[in-house]
C-alpha cells in the first residue's frame, strides 16, 4: 500500500496501487539459487581479513570441489564494459575464481540430454564475496566486466589445453543465437 495525499482535504489515505507481477522465489535463505543448471557448483570462500589485508584459500585439494585434478591454470583479463564469450567446452569443465574486479558470468545450458536444457544462470563475482564457480562441460558461458577497472579471472580447467585439438567453441555474444540481453553495449 502506498500513502496518497488527498488534494481536497489533505488527509492521508491508504490505497492499493498495482505494482506489477511479484517475482517468484529464486534463492533460498542463504542466497543460493533454488534451481541450478545441472552440474554447476558454487563454493563460497571465507577471506581471512585483518588490518594488513586479507588471505583467501582458493585451492584445497581435500575438498570435493577439487575432485578432478588441477592440471592447468591461467588468467583471463576482461576490460571494463567488455564481454568475453559465449564459449563452451565439450570435454573439460572450467573452475573460475575472481582475482580482481567485478564480473557477471552468465551460463546457458545447451546440452540436449540435460534436465536443465535451455536454463540460464547468472553469477555476479566480486572480491567482497569470493567464491569458486564450476562450469561443467557443455554449458555455454560468457563473462562481462561491469566494474570500472580490468577484471581478472583465474581458471583451473579439468583438462590441459591441446593446441592440436582445442576444446573451445564460440558464439558471438551479440548474435542472438543464445537469447540473452546483456543490457549494456560491449564497450
Amino acid at each position: 500500500m502506498v500513502p496518497v495525499v488527498n488534494p481536497v482535504d489533505s488527509e492521508t489515505e491508504l490505497r492499493v496501487v498495482p505494482a506489477g507481477a511479484q517475482d517468484a522465489p529464486s534463492v533460498d535463505a542463504d542466497g543460493e539459487p533454488l534451481r541450478r543448471i545441472e552440474g554447476v557448483e558454487v563454493l563460497r570462500l571465507a577471506p581471512h581479513v585483518d588490518h594488513r589485508g586479507s588471505l583467501t584459500e582458493v585451492v584445497n585439494l581435500g575438498h570435493p570441489f577439487w575432485e578432478e585434478d588441477v592440471v592447468y591454470a591461467y588468467c583471463i583479463t576482461i576490460r571494463p564494459g567488455r564481454i568475453k564469450g559465449w564459449g563452451m567446452h565439450k570435454r573439460q569443465s572450467d573452475r573460475y575464481f575472481l582475482v580482481s574486479g567485478s564480473v557477471r558470468i552468465v551460463l546457458h545450458d545447451g546440452r540436449d540430454e540435460s534436465p536443465t536444457k535451455g536454463s540460464f544462470e547468472i553469477h555476479n563475482l566480486t572480491r567482497e564475496a569470493p567464491g569458486l564457480l564450476l562450469i561443467p562441460a557443455g554449458v555455454w558461458h560468457a563473462s562481462q566486466n561491469w566494474g570500472a577497472d580490468d577484471a581478472i579471472l583465474m581458471n583451473f580447467p579439468t583438462r590441459p589445453y591441446d593446441p592440436a585439438d582445442p576444446d573451445k567453441y564460440r558464439i558471438d555474444p551479440h548474435s542472438g543465437e543464445i537469447p540473452f540481453d546483456w543490457g549494456l553495449p560491449d564497450g
